[in-house]
């Protein structure tokens, strides 16, 4: 689940109890500590849930016409709720009950009526348990030299902006771009500097990004830009404004002197829409692949189109 920046800096805890009582004092009880949103049943609060992303839900088990477990089920099953912590309110002591609650992946329950000690203990240690999950995660995709995303991501990523660009009839383009000579740079001037090269690449791209567009670093030399409601020839602008202003970004050794040497990148560019629709992602990645190959035959520092007519190549090798 992605991370909502709020305007306040608190924890928004979704209470989901039928009884307005229970539900009232719970609010009133939380509000002391987070930002806190009340439902009366089951299908209010996953409206709630999908609109606000909340970073925690207390659920009662057992809601008028509606099954508590159920509930849970369809959080874990919307990409936009399926890392939302969940903690059973339940006055059922059965055992089995709540063996269940846990099987079905929520993280705690708590016997009502609870005492605001107990309350805010286990909603403190779940809070906690989210946020080191989601550090995890983040640091599971991330490339650990420029903070880009990595491959893992990327293919993620790449998946939901395909579908989604199939679902609502948008265009998306795919850029891909290569650092040129960085073999030269290394074997030239050691790793240090050719590592300050892609972190220079990394930092001009970045700062370059829509906040809709998503970068990753895809390999050693290359990086992979997903432009949403973009054609091939509007990311061809974007990508050109990448190439032209690397001119301008100097790299530096370690010891402070500049380098010897101006970066350039070779980019191919390939779209997904009504005139150009491909079968897959990995159709969409091999068209961009084609153009960038096209671009580093042409004599490389260049931003190249695919156009239909190129060879394409294999299907690329998982980079990691």
């Amino acid at each position: 689940m992605e991370r909502h920046e709020r305007p306040s800096e608190r924890a928004l805890i979704l209470v989901v109890e039928d009884d307005p009582g229970t539900r009232d004092s719970l609010v009133e009880l939380l509000a002391a500590r987070f930002d806190v949103l009340g439902a009366s049943d089951g299908q209010s609060g996953l409206v709630l849930a999908r609109e606000h992303r909340p970073d925690l839900v207390l659920l009662d088990r057992f809601l008028d016409h509606e099954d508590g477990l159920a509930v849970l089920e369809s959080l874990q099953h919307d990409k936009a709720t399926e890392s939302v912590p969940v903690i059973f309110l339940t006055g059922d002591s059965d055992e089995a009950t709540l063996e269940k609650c846990l099987e079905m992946g929520a993280v705690d329950f708590v016997h009502k009526p609870a005492s605001a000690r107990e309350l805010m203990a286990r909603i403190d240690r779940a809070l906690r348990q989210s946020e080191q999950q989601h550090r995890l995660q983040v640091l599971a995709q991330t490339d650990a030299l420029t903070g880009l995303a990595n491959f893992r991501a990327l293919s993620l990523r790449l998946d939901e902006e395909f579908k989604r660009a199939n679902r609502y009839q948008y265009p998306m383009s795919v850029v891909v771009i290569d650092l040129d000579h960085l073999k030269a740079i290394n074997d030239g001037m050691g790793h240090d500097v050719g590592n300050r090269a892609i972190l220079a690449l990394a930092s001009h791209l970045r700062t370059n990004l829509r906040e809709v567009d998503f970068a990753a670093r895809f390999g050693g030399d290359e990086f992979v830009a997903l432009l949403p409601h973009q054609t091939a020839a509007e990311a061809a602008v974007f990508a050109e404004r990448i190439r032209a202003g690397l001119r301008t970004v100097k790299v530096t050794r370690s010891d402070g002197r500049p380098a010897p040497f101006g970066l350039s990148v070779s980019v191919g560019i390939a779209d997904h829409s009504t005139a150009q629709p491909r079968e897959s992602t990995e159709a969409l990645l091999r068209a961009a692949d084609a153009a960038l190959y096209e671009a580093k035959r042409e004599g490389r520092d260049r931003v190249v189109v695919y156009g239909g007519a190129t060879e394409l190549p294999p299907p690329r090798v998982q980079r990691h």
